[in-house]
């Protein structure tokens, strides 16, 4: 049996896995959603949805068993934006608790005894659209899709990519109901100075280990040459380990995120970083303070071996 996150943490640096989304776009078994609409305004009605699980089992499944082969300790659930709401706006809602179950279902089979299974937890939108109104009905989103997550069999939650900190409180409140370990990490943008309600790192950082993580960090959005800045503002203002899992794609100096960059989500490939970027980010994790590391949007597994081979050449 492989130990659980914690005590993972305690002995060394974690290695997570990569993007899925975005790379089973790349595949063609995911819709970005911009033949439909402008994507990344948070207004859309349901792009980057993960009816993949259910629809392309054996796709998803692929896609795990090379983030494992490539060192993975730790294999996601393919469950980011599966909230029932989030599904009924892609029209998927009556399949919530089926794309949540059979995510994890295939996460396990793959990783066996090699790796933790995480749950994936992701902004509901509803902040976005609606504003701190939406406070409810987000908790009663989180609170269903945790309660799936657990008995489904997860190991661990990983609550990512959320741009407001107060919604991201509402999320560890239900995670921490749940008993499961959970690892947080926010995006910022449009820069990395403060998340979307007017909260700088530091403050984010304290705010989550009060309401319970195990690690703190960033995902998303970022390189990790220019999420690195955040980070070192995170680890000054926590005692936790810190939870890094960049973008593969490059930013600009004006906008430090790159889901408002001009190449966002047709033309990525036009600002694709180079594994070389991961290997040097790997490097250095260990002396930076960071526990967990692994990538997002953009990362498919030559970057997560890119980060191990890293992580090894710095020992």
């Amino acid at each position: 049996m492989v130990n659980s996150i914690e005590t993972r943490l305690k002995t060394g640096v974690v290695l997570g896995d990569g993007g899925y989304l975005i790379e089973l776009e790349r595949r063609g078994y995911v819709d970005s959603g911009s033949g439909r609409e402008k994507v990344g305004t948070g207004k859309g009605s349901g792009q980057f949805t993960p009816e993949v699980a259910i629809e392309h089992p054996d796709a998803l499944r692929e896609l795990h068993r090379e983030f494992l082969a490539a060192g993975s300790h730790v294999l996601q659930a393919l469950t980011f934006f599966a909230t029932r709401e989030k599904l009924t706006r892609a029209g998927y809602g009556a399949q919530t608790e089926a794309i949540n179950q059979a995510a994890v279902r295939i996460a396990k089979e793959v990783a066996g005894n090699q790796a933790l299974v995480a749950g994936s937890v992701s902004r509901t939108q509803l902040f976005e659209r609606e504003g701190p109104a939406a406070a409810g009905h987000a908790r009663d989103l989180f609170d269903e899709q945790i309660r799936l997550l657990k008995e489904a069999g997860v190991d661990c939650l990983i609550l990512e990519t959320f741009f407001r900190l107060d919604e991201m409180l509402i999320a560890l409140d239900c995670a921490a109901r749940s008993g499961l370990a959970v690892v947080a990490t926010m995006s910022f943008r449009p820069m990395i100075t403060k998340c979307s309600d007017d909260h700088t790192p530091a403050e984010c950082a304290r705010a989550m280990a009060e309401h319970g993580a195990c690690a703190v960090g960033a995902n998303c959005e970022q390189e990790p040459l220019r999420m690195l800045p955040l980070l070192r503002a995170m680890r000054s203002a926590v005692n936790l380990p810190l939870a890094a899992q960049p973008a593969g794609f490059r930013t600009t100096d004006a906008c430090h995120c790159f889901t408002r960059q001009a190449a966002f989500p047709d033309d990525l490939e036009t600002i694709q970083v180079s594994r070389r970027e991961f290997f040097d980010f790997g490097k250095l994790a260990s002396a930076e303070g960071i526990g967990y590391i692994g990538g997002c949007c953009g990362c498919n597994a030559a970057y997560i071996r890119a980060l191990a081979h890293g992580l090894s050449e710095a020992k």
